[in-house]
């Protein structure tokens, strides 16, 4: 089985890498001189990238048509570098815009990985593991990457500290289930950490037709995924793609469960929260709920009003913890920096860890992050509360 590309140079490729970064409301590292900040891709076309960058930034980094720019991004959990060139800047959908020309080749910058194939979360289960220590005790993980040599796991319970439970070079029996019968059960060798992630790398005394069987099986994966690829590509560009998803018989439609004023938009696939929600704010606010999969948001809210804005009566957002496909930070994200979100948006999800949660919704474009469970009904009145009020006060 070949191993992943060092190098991307198919144009294909590449378009659909950055369609998926589009459609995820993903930021891109950019470089220019001593000059570096990440900015919100917005779309491509075959022929331009676009990525939202204020013109005043543009004027302030000297920027000019030509220049080469150095861009990081992540796809699919991968990190990638390339150059580009300075194509102009323009107003996108009311948003100031720096264009490029699109990268001819992305360079892989984490060949130190076992990293050869990481699945799309949105077209599959994640595969549950359990891995040992020295000390025989029984860890849970996930598996995150898949590689020729070995795999990269994230472990279940994140209040575990994973540099207490395992060290370099240690030695860790791993149990994978795959699918059907094909089960990957071999001894490995702790190679590096992450982030609550950790790298196990295969032994010599691993078995070989397993591996073998393993190594079909990615490839078989691959292929399958190659193929929903390049179903979902739009050859014209990722506004065909974002038109081709609003169309689409199958999206979630916006439900109201509460009409009253000030109504507001929780974006969860958890329809029992919702209700519950919705239940417990009935005589101070209205609730609007969707289901949101992918796309812009505020193309989906034309049975609410619209308006100019595209928010129609829309007063706040709250993005659950709960969703279907997307990440609650890369979808707030996209809501204030991608559509310009002209309400106040909120994370909301579990009370353990608070003030971290709160720290990274905020760094995301979030005014607050709101602790719903426990579910306090008080405590949660007060909050949207005093938001609505700081926020129609400004």
């Amino acid at each position: 089985m070949a191993k992943a590309a060092v190098l991307l140079e198919d144009d294909t490729l590449i378009r659909m890498a950055l369609q998926r970064l589009c459609l995820a409301g993903a930021r891109l590292e950019v470089a220019y001189k001593d000059q570096r900040a990440a900015f919100p891709i917005l779309t491509e076309d075959g022929e331009r990238l676009a990525f939202r960058m204020p013109f005043e930034d543009i004027a302030a980094w000297g920027l000019r048509p030509g220049e080469n720019l150095a861009i990081k991004l992540k796809d699919r959990g991968l990190e990638y570098e390339c150059v580009v060139a300075q194509a102009g800047q323009e107003i996108l959908e009311g948003v100031e815009a720096c264009y490029t020309t699109i990268p001819r080749v992305l360079r892989r910058s984490d060949l130190h990985r076992l990293a050869d194939f990481i699945p799309d979360r949105a077209h599959g289960p994640a595969h549950a593991a359990t891995f040992t220590n020295t000390r025989n005790a029984l860890l849970d993980g996930t598996v995150q990457s898949f590689g020729e040599e070995g795999l990269e796991l994230v472990l279940r319970n994140t209040k575990q500290d994973i540099r207490e439970l395992l060290r370099m070079g240690e030695e860790s029996l791993l149990d994978v289930p795959l699918d059907g019968n094909l089960r990957l059960r071999t001894p490995t060798t702790v190679a590096y950490f992450g982030e609550n992630l950790v790298g196990l790398r295969f032994t010599k005394q691993a078995d070989g037709p397993m591996l073998e069987r393993y190594r079909t099986w990615i490839q078989d994966q691959q292929v399958l995924q190659a193929q929903q690829d390049k179903d979902d590509f739009a050859p014209r560009g990722f506004l065909e793609a974002t038109a081709r998803i609003n169309r689409a018989a199958t999206m979630p439609t916006v439900k109201v469960l509460v009409d009253r004023d000030p109504i507001l938009l929780l974006l969860t696939e958890k329809e029992d929260f919702a209700r519950r929600l919705a239940e417990a704010l009935s005589r101070k606010f209205g609730l609007a709920v969707l289901d949101h999969i992918k796309g812009p948001v505020k193309t989906q809210l034309l049975d609410l009003g619209g308006g100019e804005s595209g928010w129609g009566r829309i007063r706040m957002v709250l993005v659950h913890n709960q969703l279907r496909l997307a990440s609650p930070l890369e979808l707030c994200r996209q809501l204030v920096s991608q559509e310009g979100c002209p309400v106040p948006v909120l994370l909301a999800g579990t009370e353990e860890d608070e003030a971290l949660k709160r720290h990274r919704a905020v760094s995301a474009g979030a005014v607050d992050y709101l602790a719903v469970e426990p579910f306090r009904i008080l405590s949660i009145l007060r909050k949207l509360d005093d938001t609505l009020k700081l926020f129609e006060g400004a």
